[in-house]
């Protein structure tokens, strides 16, 4: 066998049609489960980082309280009060710098009741203007407040002088960053809150205000970040980053550079910065951070006027996020591998062992279809396989046994033709009697004359039946030869046809092939069963039969068939002595008879069924309105493997012929051409005129 016919071997095929779907459940199952576990590990990913952006939010602005909390401290502080209503510049100036130093403040400012400043703890010289602050504004109308601002470069050198060097942030390109001719931050953000101050009597004396400069502040980027991000989730890795970005710029973080320093002064990308900046909107998404890619979220900040001045973000890095989603893919499919490979090995193991007991059953049949009727398979199981090698054992005992039948039938023929063989030699004998008579008439011309006539009428449908007799019987034995011959390669293609559609690849691709075959090979068995019937001897059982009942029994279940054909049907059923004769012969033969009567009369007509009474015997007429034969035809008509119709085995009328003959009746056909046909069945109706006859 070449190394294609292995391949497409039923060994293989049952193979792949067992492995394939599999293989393929599992790959979809692999292929969801770690598109489910992607977005699972993303969507969690990304639901952390935005919990994480509202605990950013909540430290943030907790800050912001913390501080308007210190203002609020100082401005109801007695000293500091004091020094306000009795002027004096010491006692302001050290109240204000031990609370500015005490609450860490970046600076702390003191007004009267016009927001005229009277003393900066951070910068004492400095006074007498009017800072243009919201809050300030609010607060001496005895609303305080707190907020996020940005004050220019000279702003916070007025509140402090020491402050430039923390503003001064040189700006750093970075990809997607939007375009900027700056160089360097203009001014700084801080948390700013203001607080009104008041006397004894409730009258408004004051402000006092204070801020802390975000700007380089990066323990409350570091705290936010301590608070929300653990890095025990991946193996100790520090993932977790958060700044706060003033306009676009990072002025607080712990994202790193390249460096491996803070990534102070590098930008916002320009998609997130319009999103959050131009549209307000929150960014929930994976956005490219410095050099890399992050899960981030992104709020903006507001000052008091409601204007976004800055961004607060917190964000993990992908890589840990992406290690892990490839760490679990590759898991996935190697598991995916394994059980392929352990499916195949299985499958391919039955699929091996079924293919052997199949071969077995083939070498098996090679053996039937050359004669060995003796073999048997061994079934080893009780599955479908074994109870196919049962139906194989069933098969050739039935063959066994049919062989042994057809030898009977064969030896009976004989038997039959020696019997005619001596129905033969007892004419002979009549006849030579006759001959005899013959000589001793000779002295009356007139009378010689009309023995002479009838006897060789006699004569000649004595050898006409004796000539048709020694056909059929030597047709006979022939026929269950053949039959036999036939019969034995038709089974075997049955049973390896069968086999054949078992295969569920072959049953499909050959189905139109299959099928004809199926048909064929059904015909086939039906020409052999009627050449089988022909030959067959029948065992005559006779009793009382209503010849009348019968004809009624055949043609009711046929008149809707009439009905459709258009063929009238009329029946003069006149005949009232009861028959003695075999039934089912009888019925066979005038069956045969009126189905080739309607075949006939393919464009409808007139069918009469007479039955009456002749002289001891019953006569049966069926005429129709068909086609008619030619006296050719009449005369053929009753020979085997005769037939007008191209579907016919013309072994139909032979065997009714026969069986008319062997009930001792006979049969007279009136045909003509396009004029109908009138056939008359005579039956004796006295059972000894039968026993004589037979």
């Amino acid at each position: 066998m070449t190394a294609k016919g292995k391949f497409f071997s039923l060994k293989w095929k049952l193979t792949l049609a067992n492995v394939l779907l599999p293989i393929l459940t599992m790959t979809l199952a692999t292929v969801f489960a770690i598109h489910t576990i992607n977005g699972f590990i993303s969507r969690q990913a990304q639901n952390k980082i935005i919990n994480d952006l509202n605990s950013a939010h909540e430290i943030y602005y907790s800050s912001l309280k913390c501080l308007k909390e210190k203002i609020n401290r100082g401005a109801t502080s007695y000293s500091l009060i004091k020094g306000l209503i009795e002027n004096d510049p010491a006692t302001l100036k050290r109240e204000l710098q031990n609370l500015r130093e005490n609450e860490q403040l970046t600076f702390l400012t003191l007004t009267d009741s016009s927001g005229q400043v009277i003393m900066r703890a951070g910068n004492p010289e400095f006074k007498n203007d009017r800072p243009n602050l919201p809050l300030l504004a609010g607060a001496l109308i005895g609303s305080p407040g707190v907020s996020t601002e940005t004050l220019t470069i000279s702003e916070l050198n007025q509140e402090n002088h020491n402050l430039k060097h923390l503003v001064d942030i040189e700006l750093i390109s970075t990809p997607r960053a939007r375009k900027t001719e700056l160089t360097h931050l203009e001014g700084g953000m801080l948390m700013l809150a203001a607080w009104p101050i008041h006397d004894a009597r409730g009258n408004i004396i004051g402000a006092l205000y204070g801020g802390k400069l975000l700007n380089r502040n990066n323990n409350m980027v570091d705290k936010i970040k301590k608070v929300i991000f653990s890095t025990a989730a991946f193996s100790g890795q520090d993932i977790g980053t958060v700044t706060i970005f003033q306009d676009d710029v990072r002025i607080a973080t712990n994202v790193l550079d390249s460096s491996g320093n803070r990534a102070l002064g590098t930008r916002v990308s320009k998609e997130v910065y319009d999103k959050v900046v131009i549209n307000r909107q929150q960014w929930n998404d994976r956005a490219f951070v410095v050099n890399n890619w992050y899960i981030s979220a992104y709020e903006p900040i507001y000052n008091a006027r409601e204007k976004v001045i800055g961004i607060l973000y917190v964000g993990m890095q992908e890589k840990p996020f992406n290690a892990f989603r490839n760490s679990v893919t590759a898991t996935l499919l190697l598991i995916l591998g394994v059980g392929a490979v352990l499916t195949f090995m299985v499958v391919f193991f039955y699929a091996y062992g079924f293919s052997r007991r199949l071969s077995n059953l083939k070498d098996e049949l090679k053996k039937v279809s050359i004669g060995h009727f003796k073999t048997e398979v061994k079934i080893q199981s009780n599955d479908e396989l074994s109870r196919l090698a049962l139906s194989f054992n069933e098969m050739i005992k039935a063959l066994h046994e049919r062989d042994a039948s057809i030898e009977q039938l064969h030896r009976e023929l004989e038997n039959k033709v020696a019997q005619r063989t001596t129905e033969l030699e007892t004419r002979n004998r009549e006849l030579t009697e006759m001959k005899h008579h013959l000589l001793e008439m000779m002295g009356d011309k007139k009378a010689i004359n009309y023995r002479l006539e009838e006897s060789l009428q006699h004569l000649q449908q004595a050898q006409q039946q004796l000539v048709r007799s020694g056909k059929l019987a030597a047709l006979g034995s022939l026929v269950a030869g053949v039959a036999h011959e036939i019969n034995n390669p038709v089974n075997i293609i049955s049973g390896n046809l069968e086999l054949l559609e078992m295969d569920p690849a072959i049953r499909q691709r050959f189905a139109t092939e299959i099928e004809l075959i199926t048909t064929q090979t059904g015909r086939i068995k039906k020409i052999i069963g009627n050449m089988l019937g022909f030959a067959r001897v029948r065992q005559t059982t006779l009793k009382e039969i209503d010849i009348n009942l019968i004809i009624n029994q055949i043609i009711t279940p046929l008149r809707p068939q009439l009905e459709d054909l258009q063929i009238s049907l009329e029946t003069r059923l006149l005949a009232q002595t009861t028959l003695v004769s075999e039934e089912e012969s009888l019925s066979q033969i005038i069956t045969n008879l009126f189905c080739n009567s309607i075949q006939a009369m393919p464009d409808g007509g007139h069918i009469t069924i007479t039955t009456r009474e002749e002289q001891g015997c019953v006569e049966i007429i069926l005429s129709d309105s068909g086609c008619g034969m030619t006296p050719e035809q009449v005369e053929n008509m009753f020979n085997p493997f005769y037939s007008t119709k191209a579907e016919g085995t013309g072994l139909g009328l032979s065997i009714g012929y026969e069986l008319l003959r062997s009930l001792g009746g006979d049969i007279n056909v009136d045909s003509t051409p396009n004029q109908g046909t009138t056939i008359t069945i005579n039956l004796p109706a006295n059972p000894l005129f039968l026993f004589s006859n037979k």
